[in-house]
């Protein structure tokens, strides 16, 4: 105890408490805005000004966003701060494949509130683009947020994260599915996706019904109603997830520095 008393004693020291921490939370945001001119920044508290939630958008992503794909993958990751809280997370590639981060904002959880907050605030700083598609997990309050604020952007589930839940629930022949699945998903023709469908069917017809049930467009690239060029899965989020990793225990502020940081390297 006494050993453990002395490492929190000096972890105050080095980055002060938690709480002082949100309180420095509307000056940064604003000398944020001041340093990079054109950022957006947006920091939402409750009734009694107690901190809820908080968004930042640097300019150089929001310049930067026109020139990369209009595919939008989004995450969010558990903070391990004394209060908790998640980081949210909306990254897109370029023509390259390189991973620009284009928004993140720190809230109290992966809630329905919360998500649909996110996301209008996304809209507001970049609009919608022509072939624009958003792809995530399966989390159910991603999908209920973008039916609100983006209904007419084609939501993606990421291809991994369905092979996940196909394990949980149909545990018979995991292996053989597993390769047709992503077979299917990978398919670049219908007449290619039939055929893999037809397979799948002789394995375990549960797996058929219950991916048809989720819909075919959102999974599959043959049936795609976007150009989700490569981005099958939500391994950018994924990447910038495991960068942040070891902020994610900072006081908030130097999380968000951190973040910040990240982009402009």
């Amino acid at each position: 105890m006494q050993a453990w008393k002395s490492k929190e004693k000096a972890m105050q020291l080095l980055r002060r408490s938690p709480s002082e921490s949100y309180k420095k939370m509307p000056t940064y945001l604003y000398m944020l805005e001041y340093a990079n001119p054109g950022s957006v920044t947006r920091l939402y508290t409750e009734g009694d000004e107690s901190f809820l939630y908080a968004f930042i958008d640097i300019y150089a992503s929001i310049r930067g966003w026109v020139y990369c794909r209009p595919t939008v993958v989004v995450d969010g990751s558990f903070l391990k701060l004394t209060y908790r809280g998640t980081i949210l997370t909306a990254s897109t590639q370029d023509a390259e494949g390189q991973i620009l981060p284009l928004a993140y904002a720190i809230v109290d959880s992966e809630n329905d509130a919360s998500w649909e907050w996110f996301f209008v605030q996304l809209r507001e700083t970049y609009g919608q683009r022509e072939g624009m598609c958003i792809v995530s997990d399966r989390h159910d309050a991603i999908w209920k947020a973008t039916l609100i604020v983006y209904p007419e952007v084609p939501h993606c589930a990421c291809m991994f994260h369905l092979c996940n839940n196909i394990k949980t629930n149909f545990r018979k022949s995991q292996k053989q599915i597993k390769e047709v699945y992503f077979a299917l998903a990978s398919a670049y023709t219908v007449e290619e996706f039939n055929r893999h469908m037809a397979e799948l069917e002789a394995i375990d017809s549960r797996v058929k019904t219950y991916l048809m049930d989720i819909g075919y467009d959102k999974w599959s690239r043959a049936h795609s109603k976007a150009n989700r060029t490569m981005t099958m899965t939500s391994n950018i989020a994924e990447s910038v997830n495991a960068t942040n990793k070891h902020a994610r225990d900072l006081p908030v502020v130097n999380l968000l520095d951190f973040m910040t940081t990240l982009i402009q390297k």
